[in-house]
């Protein structure tokens, strides 16, 4: 068995060669197995009495590529514990203590994203997006909200984005070319249709703007440009509160290159849009 296959519990208990730090870390896990599919780097080192880069070598020790693809496999173990009927939500009792751990974790995933997302990527995600002749977001399931959340942002800045439906994925990027620019959002489990789609753009020329949760994802592997999307949470889901911050820097930073063009397009789409509206 290769080992991207071997079970996390085998790697666990087969592994050689540990430390007494990165071992104090394996027993840990194999202690508090379900429940560590929630803890972040920082929770798995305070819990094992390490530190996060002995808990990121651990990973790599284990032939994980980092924590997030191990933090991966503690949660396909949990959610064979708990059934895929139920959700593993640990979360306070207390409302107030919940939304609190929800917006620290969420304050996590921003950091995380500003520490990925450098000057220069982001210029270049700028520089392809204002110079693409037609522009198609696709995603499916929350990846179609980024999708959407994205195309209304960027519209607003006067760049018309067209969002792609998952039923005609195929047909949408069939009519682009390589003055076009395709949109391709899509984190685990990923939707086949997007990765199918988004490897058909780049054998044709045609540029793939990529969102994902890894740069290791099988999207990134037919990204012209790529961006990660932290979003870890209590659900077995994605936040997306970390995509939004990165989606308004995009459309943000796109505005402030032609503040009077951007403020224009504002005003006339508000006037289009008057009749609307709710009088106050």
């Amino acid at each position: 068995m290769s080992a991207s296959k071997t079970p996390l519990l085998n790697r666990l208990h087969g592994a050689q060669g540990l430390s007494p730090s990165q071992r104090q870390i394996a027993d840990c896990l194999i202690a508090h197995m379900n429940e560590a599919a929630l803890w972040g780097v920082e929770e798995l080192a305070a819990k094992s009495q390490t530190c996060v880069a002995t808990v990121v070598r651990f990973a790599k020790k284990l032939e994980y590529s980092g924590y997030l693809e191990m933090r991966k496999a503690l949660v396909s173990v949990a959610k064979k514990h708990y059934g895929r009927g139920e959700q593993l939500l640990q979360a306070p009792r207390q409302a107030s203590a919940t939304l609190l751990e929800v917006a620290r974790r969420d304050v996590r995933n921003i950091e995380t994203l500003v520490q990925a997302v450098n000057e220069d990527l982001l210029q270049r995600v700028v520089k392809q997006l204002k110079g693409s002749r037609i522009r198609v977001a696709i995603g499916d399931g929350v990846s179609a909200l980024m999708a959407r959340q994205l195309a209304y942002l960027l519209i607003n800045t006067g760049l018309p984005v067209v969002e792609g439906n998952p039923a005609d994925f195929a047909t949408q990027v069939g009519m682009l070319d390589g003055r076009d620019l395709l949109i391709a959002i899509s984190i685990n489990p990923y939707t086949q249709e997007t990765l199918d789609a988004a490897a058909y753009a780049r054998k044709r020329g045609i540029p793939v703007l990529v969102f994902t949760d890894s740069l290791n994802s099988p999207l990134a592997k037919s990204a012209t440009l790529a961006l990660p999307i932290p979003g870890e949470n209590l659900l077995f889901s994605h936040s997306v509160t970390a995509f939004g911050v990165l989606a308004h820097a995009i459309a943000t930073s796109i505005a402030s290159q032609a503040p009077q063009k951007a403020l224009s397009k504002l005003r006339e789409v508000e006037r289009v849009a008057q009749r609307k509206f709710a009088k106050t």
